[in-house]
């Protein structure tokens, strides 16, 4: 393969994600091609698409889903806020249990009816939530394996999410790449400045892992809470959860916000060019 031939597979949409060797970057039947001095399939295969030409036809739209993210993110952290507050009073009922003060099976039933609707509000919104942001997530990376070569499908933006061990730093590694590889584009095609740090990335990434690590110790704490002092210590670590929560939630909104604003420049900037 020439270098020119090898120029339009990195180029063609049906490439293989991540990939850059000449012998395996050819995704049209799955398997390693075999050039001579032209590539047949490029040639006679329909199903062969040059990003360069039909780029802003395969780019799909994705604002919608990233509002969509950015609103539901809100409506986890504002019952942050009011779980913040339910545990406290939880606290407080606790500590007068354990301080043998007067406490009636209404104040009891009440706190626990309480707690339940908070938790369950919480699951829903916080599933709706995060399916909503992987919808956002893949979709953006999507669009950038069009614009660019990127080091993985976008497949694994949405499942990189889901595998154990590898669900602690692909996703990071993912919207990384994403904020340095559109910045890159847009520097490319404009002198404007565009900020290109990627320390709010590493931020979120690490509020997320230990918001994560919290929550599965509240997780085991409240199932294995049999004194009152078990039940304490799961109140204050539900109460950290969720205080930890509100800033992730503030950063989470800011890059989907400021990535949206990048996805939006770079496509007003290809249609100029087009």
């Amino acid at each position: 393969m020439t270098e020119e031939q090898f120029e339009n597979c990195k180029q063609c949409l049906n490439r293989k994600k991540g990939v850059n060797e000449k012998e395996n970057i050819c995704n049209i039947k799955g398997k390693s091609m075999n050039f001579v001095n032209t590539c047949t399939d490029f040639n006679l295969d329909n199903n062969v698409i040059l990003g360069t030409k039909n780029k802003i036809n395969a780019i799909r739209p994705n604002l919608k889903r990233a509002k969509l993210a950015q609103l539901f993110i809100w409506i986890v952290m504002a019952l942050d806020i009011i779980s913040i507050f339910s545990s406290y009073l939880q606290y407080n009922l606790l500590k007068s249990l354990q301080n043998n003060e007067e406490v009636t099976e209404q104040m009891l039933n009440s706190n626990d009816s309480r707690e339940q609707i908070i938790g369950i509000l919480y699951l829903v919104v916080f599933i709706i939530s995060a399916v909503t942001f992987i919808q956002w997530f893949r979709r953006a990376y999507y669009n950038l394996n069009i614009r660019t070569n990127c080091n993985h499908s976008d497949g694994w933006a949405s499942g990189s999410w889901f595998v154990p061990i590898i669900s602690l730093y692909r996703p990071y590694q993912i919207m990384k790449e994403m904020w340095t590889k559109t910045t890159q584009l847009i520097k490319s095609k404009t002198s404007e400045y565009t900020d290109n740090s990627t320390m709010i990335i590493g931020l979120w990434w690490t509020l997320w892992i230990v918001s994560n690590y919290i929550g599965k110790y509240v997780m085991k704490r409240t199932f294995k809470a049999e004194t009152i002092e078990n039940f304490l210590n799961s109140t204050v670590g539900d109460m950290i959860l969720s205080i930890i929560g509100i800033p992730l939630a503030i950063i989470t909104v800011m890059i989907i916000k400021s990535y949206s604003l990048k996805e939006e420049n770079i496509s007003e900037l290809e249609k100029v060019e087009n």
